[in-house]
């Protein structure tokens, strides 16, 4: 009964309130805790932002601040801190954390090609109770050819759950990919290359200025994934790598 007391009160308070729209990201910040911030990841590595860090309250006033205070009495299985999805070769790493989770029992990779009809394509154990930073992993070998859509659904132990925003990877499954992990320290590169069919390429590195500072020639490449490790002796710089084969050529810029 006192529940219906105070809701009555809100309402009718509200209606004294002048009319203005919700911002719901900033709903969803009072309801998690002021100053959250969310963010993914690009192909290109690339932050960004899905929404600015706001003050506590969304600008609705001391009734707002009541509704919210009754919000927060829900205790949410997880405070979700990024959620990404990135293209390798032919997979997709898809990877997620969390700063704090109570009685959270298992999250669900959900999956879709065309961003409304999503399916579960894994589970994988949570730690449960924590307030620490804990790091998720889970690559995704069987991409759809085209967009993929991924969401995570986070399940508590007594069946409740929430879920994250959605992310996409742009997927080709037609087309030559390469990516370059280099390690200056070691002098070394590895490239990760995916090839939808078996040819032969060659592979080379270059600066800025065009000058070649490694060349490997007759490179036998599988259908599929292919890992080639070389020693690169450069100082660090921004490089240019040129996969080149018979009718196509793929060049990636990286950081040496």
């Amino acid at each position: 009964m006192k529940k219906i007391i105070i809701l009555s009160a809100i309402i009718f308070s509200a209606m004294f309130v002048k009319a203005q729209a919700v911002d719901l990201t900033k709903l969803l910040q009072d309801i998690n805790g002021g100053n959250v911030a969310f963010s993914t990841t690009n192909e290109q590595g690339t932050t960004i932002n899905t929404y600015a860090d706001v003050s506590w309250g969304d600008g609705f006033g001391v009734n707002n601040r009541a509704f919210i205070q009754a919000l927060r009495n829900v205790v949410l299985p997880i405070t979700l801190q990024k959620f990404n999805a990135k293209k390798d070769a032919d997979a997709v790493n898809v990877t997620w954390a969390t700063t704090m989770e109570r009685n959270a029992q298992h999250f669900e990779i959900l999956r879709s090609t065309d961003g409304k009809k999503f399916e579960r394509i894994t589970t994988v154990g949570a730690k449960g109770n924590s307030n620490e930073l804990v790091n998720y992993s889970f690559r995704d070998t069987k991409p759809a050819n085209g967009t993929n859509y991924y969401q995570l659904k986070s399940v508590d132990r007594d069946g409740t759950f929430t879920t994250s925003i959605i992310v996409a990877v742009q997927f080709d499954l037609n087309k030559t990919d390469i990516v370059v992990i280099a390690n200056s320290a070691n002098q070394s590169i590895k490239v990760n290359v995916y090839s939808p069919t078996t040819k032969v390429a060659s592979f080379s590195v270059s600066d800025v200025s065009g000058k070649v500072l490694f060349n490997a020639k007759n490179i036998s490449l599988q259908k599929g994934n292919n890992v080639l490790e070389y020693t690169l002796n450069a100082p660090p710089q921004l490089l240019i790598a040129l996969l080149a084969s018979a009718n196509e050529k793929n060049a990636y810029k990286f950081y040496y």
